[in-house]
């Protein structure tokens, strides 16, 4: 088993990154930056995020790296999954900044349409956690009916909650895609309940309940996206400050998700 020291530099990796991307927001948030001043700010904030990110990705790599010499196959296959999900999230970062400036491109009612537009990334981004997840709940004896019953109220959830903030006059294809999305990201958040009930025999550990708060954290971030940034103030959202809350969230919700595979390193999980 490597030591505590060994695996905690990735935990303190993500938490210093996390910090950084607080910071970040907070800058904006008070005025040192203004990213709707011009140009040369908006772009240069927005590759400072993304530089974040992609340090965020070099520590999954080392997770990656680190494991595969651990003799521990879920937890590496998971590192690997885990690294997958986050660089196809990384590339619907790039879509939500942005850059090109494009607006109402589904309809005359949603300024935000790149919202949408990013959600080919992020969606099976986090598909691969929820599949891997699921799988791995099956694995270790969960009930398949507990998990399609969950997954269904989920989903009815999901719907009438997205209804709710829905706005009339939407594109159909954004609804298409927006709709979707906010199901697979409530099934995701249930997904970190899959993991606890069927881990419960085990001894967890606290970075197992660092990822089952991120997969809830990504789901919340998303919602604030949806409530607050796509749908709110008839379509035209409350930007620039929801982007900057909602990085805070979701960059946790990424650095936490990451300490999944050290968690079921520590577990010394088998395949069934």
């Amino acid at each position: 088993m490597p030591s505590k020291v060994a695996l905690n530099r990735f935990t303190k990796i993500a938490l210093y990154l996390w910090i950084v991307a607080v910071i970040q927001s907070v800058m904006a948030m008070v005025g040192v930056i203004n990213i709707t001043q011009g140009n040369t700010e908006r772009i240069f904030f927005g590759v400072v995020e993304l530089a974040t990110m992609v340090l965020l990705i070099f520590n999954a790599v080392a997770i990656r790296n680190f494991i595969a010499k651990q003799n521990c196959a879920i937890a590496s296959s998971f590192s690997k999954l885990c690294l997958y999900a986050l660089i196809f999230c990384a590339f619907g970062d790039i879509v939500n900044r942005n850059f090109p400036q494009l607006f109402y491109q589904y309809d005359n009612v949603i300024k935000h349409s790149y919202l949408a537009d990013s959600v080919v990334f992020f969606f099976p981004g986090y598909l691969i956690l929820v599949i891997a997840i699921a799988n791995l709940a099956i694995q270790q004896g969960l009930s398949k009916k507990l998990m399609v019953t969950t997954a269904a109220i989920t989903t009815a959830i999901a719907l009438i909650t997205y209804q709710d903030m829905h706005l009339p006059g939407t594109g159909n294809l954004l609804t298409l895609i927006t709709a979707s999305y906010s199901v697979l990201v409530s099934i995701l958040a249930l997904s970190a309940l899959w993991l606890i009930k069927s881990l419960a025999q085990y001894r967890v550990p606290f970075r197992l309940w660092c990822a089952v708060i991120g997969l809830v954290l990504a789901m919340v971030a998303d919602a604030v996206i949806g409530k607050f940034w796509i749908f709110a103030d008839h379509g035209k959202g409350y930007f620039p400050l929801v982007s900057h809350i909602n990085w805070i969230i979701y960059f946790a919700s990424q650095a936490l998700i990451q300490q999944l595979p050290i968690a079921l390193l520590q577990m010394k999980l088998k395949p069934s």
